[in-house]
């Protein structure tokens, strides 16, 4: 009869300790989760800007028209623009406040411009950082090839 007094007790006890160990858990990780966040945006902001390339070398390829991705240095944005008898821009993105350009090489007027063999007119180096101070490197080929390091 002793044991079911205390019952009660042990769920309340048992009760206590969970809610401890999640509070500790939250305390420890969500400023982990805080500081990794700008690195897993710059990720997804350098592999979001390789797709985009490859898009504008593929339009230039399929569709026999010059296409050109433009850096805005000044605002952290670029925009895809085919080049035909008037410039038409296709798309424009803006990057999240963690991420920024911190350098292109080697990219007249900061943009990477495709011929009609998938080729660009100069090759070079775009250079994403974030608030972490961690890099993200993609690198044009003269073939058109796009890597991010």
């Amino acid at each position: 009869m002793q044991l079911h007094r205390n019952k009660k007790g042990g769920m309340l006890i048992d009760l206590m300790v969970t809610l401890s160990i999640i509070a500790l858990l939250s305390t420890v990780t969500i400023p982990y989760l805080r500081k990794y966040q700008p690195n897993l945006k710059l990720n997804a902001t350098a592999r979001n800007l390789t797709t985009d390339l490859r898009y504008a070398q593929q339009l230039t390829i399929t569709e026999q028209k010059i296409y050109q991705v433009v850096f805005d240095l000044d605002n952290d944005a670029y925009q895809i623009q085919r080049i035909d008898t008037a410039t038409t821009t296709i798309k424009t993105v803006a990057f999240e406040s963690e991420v920024s350009i911190k350098q292109i090489t080697s990219l007249t007027d900061n943009k990477v411009v495709f011929n009609y063999y998938g080729g660009v007119s100069q090759s070079g180096q775009i250079i994403l950082t974030n608030t972490n101070n961690v890099d993200a490197v993609i690198n044009i080929k003269p073939s058109g090839y796009v890597q991010l390091e």
